[in-house]
């Protein structure tokens, strides 16, 4: 016991030498302080009630770690009624144990003793609804802190979903666009293709009705600004494979030197030709043929170059 009274004079003298950089210490906390001392200096309580007087001990230290922290004044009060109520339960034990005692030494007193006992059960049960409404302050201030974190949470929920719609919104706008570009999608990445029917015959020069067709390729890509281009020249089969390898890379660039003088970094815009060598069907019948002559623009999914075939 003598161990517990030397640890709280210790705590008491660390709070009182902080007190200079603490805040002000509430009228409650300074009752709670009084109360756990009286408590301290009755050797009944000593004796009969030390378990309490622990509790109110502890209790006290909970309320001025509290206040050195620079808790809410809500919880630093409510721990020191708590305090407060159960210090004076120590006593009033102690008291009641004293009672006791007395009602075994004095018969005559017995009447007397009883009145003490009754006193000592009223005060006991004013510190037992003390301490209680103590408690129930800790649990409305817990309540309403469970109520900020919840509208906390419904606010985070909100916005998750305003943020979903938005995602779902900019899918819908994505799909919209490749629909317009007929674009589909590829292990490679998207893929656009420019029939032949856009290129003058037999010859790389572009046809102005191909403009179009690059005009929304060139705003899908500005759009979309991190993604790649690779552009690859095809023909069919006829006329000797240097001839078609060089006239399907001429076409690919050319296609590229339209879409970068439309804004589209040159950083951003590969092109090839691969000649007769990936038809995409036999070129048996001039329909066949007029498949195979095209230019095929593949967009890349990210920031990274399109995969080259082979």
């Amino acid at each position: 016991m003598k161990r517990l009274l030397s640890a709280t004079a210790v705590a008491c003298g660390l709070l009182l030498g902080a007190c200079a950089s603490t805040p002000s210490t509430p009228p409650e906390l300074l009752d709670a302080r009084a109360a756990v001392r009286q408590a301290e200096s009755d050797p009944a309580v000593l004796a009969h009630a030390a378990l309490e007087l622990k509790k109110a001990t502890d209790t006290l230290n909970r309320a001025n770690d509290l206040l050195a922290k620079r808790e809410a004044p809500s919880a630093v009060i409510s721990t020191a009624h708590v305090a407060h109520a159960q210090a004076r339960t120590a006593m009033a034990l102690a008291a009641a144990k004293r009672d006791e005692d007395a009602i075994k030494t004095a018969e005559a007193d017995r009447e007397r003793a009883r009145a003490d006992v009754r006193t000592a059960e009223a005060q006991r049960a004013r510190a037992q609804a003390s301490s209680a409404q103590a408690q129930a302050n800790v649990a409305n201030a817990q309540a309403a802190a469970a109520q900020n974190r919840a509208l906390s949470a419904e606010q985070l929920a909100a916005q998750a979903q305003a943020d979903a719609a938005a995602a779902q919104q900019r899918t819908l706008i994505l799909q919209q666009r490749l629909t317009d570009l007929q674009a589909k999608e590829t292990e490679r990445g998207l893929l656009v293709t420019l029939g032949d029917v856009l290129f003058e015959f037999n010859r790389a020069d572009l046809r102005p009705t191909a403009q179009g067709q690059l005009q929304k390729l060139a705003d899908f890509l500005k759009q979309y600004p991190d993604r790649r281009v690779l552009i690859e020249g095809h023909t069919d089969s006829v006329g000797s494979a240097a001839y078609n390898e060089q006239l399907s890379r001429r076409r690919a660039e050319a296609v590229a030197s339209v879409l970068t003088g439309m804004g589209i970094g040159p950083n951003r815009v590969t092109f090839t030709g691969y000649g007769k060598s990936y038809p995409v069907a036999d070129n048996r019948t001039d329909t066949n043929r007029a498949l195979n002559r095209r230019v095929e623009v593949y967009i890349s999914n990210n920031d990274q170059p399109v995969r080259m075939r082979g």
